[in-house]
């Protein structure tokens, strides 16, 4: 079945049904933007029903939900043996999958047009103004305000919650509307680490963290808290080379473009 193309031309949802109609077993990979975050990886379908998906660590759901909120991206259908799985992660139906996909697309877009917030460290506010009122929050809510510190981005504790980004992100817009949490001003190195390790994690897996360390230590930091341009290079480098010694070399390529890009952005010229 040949099946490929621009998520802009053919959504996600369309890709979807047009696997479901053909009943056919396999993986669509996708590869796509939003903003300057790069997310790879493939949802798997077993006689037209979507089965699972692997993407960015994410719980399988987390993971089909994410793509819907793709800007732009590409995708291809594949049928071969290694692209099926065993034994399915997901039961849901097609139909229910979309449904809550587009709703999670509209809540992203909200979201985005009112402020990005991924790379926003969110911090308790010690004595909110609530008044005599008490503080009514969902369990989801609650998980997410326990995981508020002062350290961990928006994307971090959408990871470490198991939520997914815009599920988290919707709960992080309430909170500070509520006056339960503030941001906290950061320096703009902190918003590559968070990132860096994602991007790294498409290539790396788990291990990404520790290479990540292990190539801060190499390039002379402890971290990329106060890193010149200079610094952050010689960290990619570190991770190109090890990428090219253990995925190879186009791999490698692709995860350091995508590092200095966003390198680029964060830091301009300093």
């Amino acid at each position: 079945m040949a099946l490929e193309g621009d998520l802009r031309e053919f959504p996600l949802t369309d890709i979807i049904q047009l696997v479901d109609l053909s009943k056919k077993t396999g993986a669509v990979y996708i590869g796509g933007q939003r903003g300057v975050h790069r997310i790879e990886g493939k949802i798997y379908f077993r006689d037209g029903k979507i089965s699972g998906a692997d993407i960015a660590n994410l719980p399988p759901l987390e993971a089909i939900y994410t793509c819907f909120t793709l800007e732009s991206g590409h995708f291809r259908f594949s049928d071969a043996a290694e692209d099926t799985l065993e034994k399915p992660m997901i039961t849901m139906s097609n139909e229910v999958i979309i449904m809550e996909g587009i709703m999670r697309q509209e809540a992203w877009a909200k979201t985005q047009d009112q402020e990005p917030l991924l790379d926003v460290v969110p911090r308790l506010i010690p004595n909110p103004a609530t008044g005599s009122s008490e503080i009514s929050l969902e369990a989801e809510e609650w998980r997410v305000l326990t995981m508020v510190n002062g350290k961990n981005t928006v994307r971090q504790i959408a990871q470490h919650s198991g939520l997914g980004e815009t599920r988290t992100s919707e709960i992080v817009t309430r909170l500070l509307a509520d006056g339960l949490i503030e941001k906290r001003a950061t320096p703009p190195t902190e918003a590559l680490l968070p990132e860096f390790e994602q991007i790294a994690a498409s290539v790396f897996g788990n291990k990404a963290p520790l290479l990540l360390q292990e190539a801060c230590l190499q390039a002379g930091l402890v971290d990329l808290s106060d890193a010149s341009l200079e610094h952050v290079y010689g960290v990619i480098d570190y991770l190109e080379r090890s990428a090219a010694d253990g995925f190879g070399l186009e791999q490698a390529r692709r995860m350091g473009a995508d590092l200095r890009g966003y390198a680029h952005e964060i830091l301009g010229e300093r």
